[in-house]
């Protein structure tokens, strides 16, 4: 035998006057379902091991909840309801002296609960069917019950509005869900910065959100056409790569420049194909101040480029390479020297020696003001350079004061051979080629 299959928990209320049909639901809907009457013969006839089954039983989980008046049930499916735990299905009985009638109980019951489903269970009434309908609109919230019932029916009955009862609520809440996520999605759309559009092939505007004055638009309009948003001499471009986003399924990029109230906007547009239709989404940026910084930051690099050239010429011109003679030739350092000008320096010596084939090179410091570490380092490093290239280095100009304040950061410039004056180096420097 096939197993039975178990319906979910459901809250079922019954509201009769009548004791006895309170028994009969709880032995109907509590109990192991029961065989049909046919099946019930042919138990007795052939025995009841070979008994047909049929198809699979469907057993009821439900918590049964009893009334009398139809007063006490509105109440209970209040009470229900705030709690949290409502009720799938009411029965209700049509009459119910000396309360309300079944029709009214209902009526009540379905402003109290507008997801309970109902059953009228009547012997006769004094209604007709169009006359209930009338009171209570809704034909697809109740079924109607004759009595004497059959259990098989009570059972249907009532797994089938418990299960159209759930399917009910959980589509709400499905769609309360989708409804709380479209608000977030719009609530995310206004937050941004961009305008979002969607259009169809020919750009025209299917829906739009657009900030307060971007491309002069008013926040919360819809333009008509993209034609609106960029200028005429973009429009047919804007266009154009709808299409091709739409039909090749490419994202598309453009850039646009409108006249707006505050001077030219520049706008990046980005289209995307929407899904399997013949639409896109367009997101308009609005990049003014992204080119403003660019154009400031390029000018400003032009001018770094143009200052260093002048800093660079300068240099050039504060460190001079005098030639005395063939083999001779003076650079005569005048101020400071950090180590930027004492690359610069180094750099068109150590050329113009491999130029002349120079053979001393005479470091003249008349003209600077102080001896500190940057400088002796500058000119240690310079006279080692020189030395490599086959040169003699030459200090001269170094005065009392400056050799003090080398003496007293512990520097020895022993690599150079030093003349208190620029004549006496130059003096020394030609008498040594005159007798080479």
């Amino acid at each position: 035998m096939n197993p039975a299959s178990v319906l979910h928990e459901m809250r079922i209320l019954v509201v009769d006057d009548n004791a006895s049909i309170h028994n009969d639901f709880r032995r109907i809907l509590k109990a192991a379902p029961s065989r049909s009457s046919l099946e019930e013969h042919e138990a007795e006839l052939f025995g009841d091991v070979d008994a047909p089954r049929g198809l699979p039983a469907v057993e009821l989980d439900v918590e049964l909840t009893l009334a009398h008046q139809g007063e006490e049930g509105v109440e209970l499916v209040r009470q229900a309801r705030a709690r949290g735990e409502p009720y799938a299905v009411a029965f209700v009985d049509f009459r119910m002296p000396p309360g309300i009638d079944g029709v009214e109980t209902i009526h009540r019951m379905f402003d109290e609960d507008p997801d309970i489903q109902a059953v009228f269970c009547t012997a006769y009434t004094d209604l007709s069917w169009r006359e209930i309908a009338d009171r209570l609109s809704r034909v697809d919230r109740y079924l109607i019950l004759k009595k004497p019932f059959e259990p098989m029916e009570v059972r249907q009955m009532a797994a089938a509005l418990g299960a159209k009862w759930r399917h009910e609520r959980e589509r709400a809440m499905a769609h309360a869900a989708l409804l709380e996520r479209e608000a977030q999605l719009r609530a995310l759309l206004d937050a941004l910065p961009q305008g979002i559009l969607r259009v169809d092939r020919r750009g025209r505007c299917l829906e739009a959100r657009l900030p307060q004055g971007m491309a002069g638009g008013v926040a919360g309009a819809v333009p008509s056409s993209l034609e609106e948003l960029v200028p005429p001499a973009d429009a047919a471009r804007a266009i154009e790569l709808v299409r091709r986003a739409i039909d090749e399924g490419v994202s598309q990029r453009m850039e646009s420049s409108v006249e707006g109230v505050e001077g030219r906007r520049h706008l990046d547009v980005r289209i995307a194909a929407l899904g399997e239709r013949s639409e896109a989404i367009v997101s308009l940026t609005d990049i003014t101040e992204l080119r403003q910084r660019q154009e400031q930051e390029s000018l400003l690099r032009e001018r770094e480029i143009a200052l260093q050239a002048q800093v660079d010429a300068l240099g050039a011109l504060s460190t001079p390479i005098v030639p005395i003679s063939r083999h001779v030739v003076v650079v005569p350092l005048v101020g400071e020297l950090d180590a930027r000008r004492g690359e610069s320096m180094r750099s068109a010596l150590l050329a113009g020696i491999v130029a002349r084939g120079t053979r001393t090179a005479i470091l003249d410091v008349t003209g600077v003001p102080r001896m500190d570490e940057q400088m002796a380092t500058e000119l240690e490093r310079t006279a080692g350079a020189v030395g490599l290239l086959g040169a003699e280095p030459v200090l001269t100009g170094l005065g009392p004061q400056a050799a003090q304040q080398l003496v007293a950061l512990g520097i020895s410039l022993t690599r150079l051979k030093t003349f208190l004056t620029l004549q006496e180096g130059v003096e020394f420097a030609l008498r040594r080629r005159h007798k080479a």
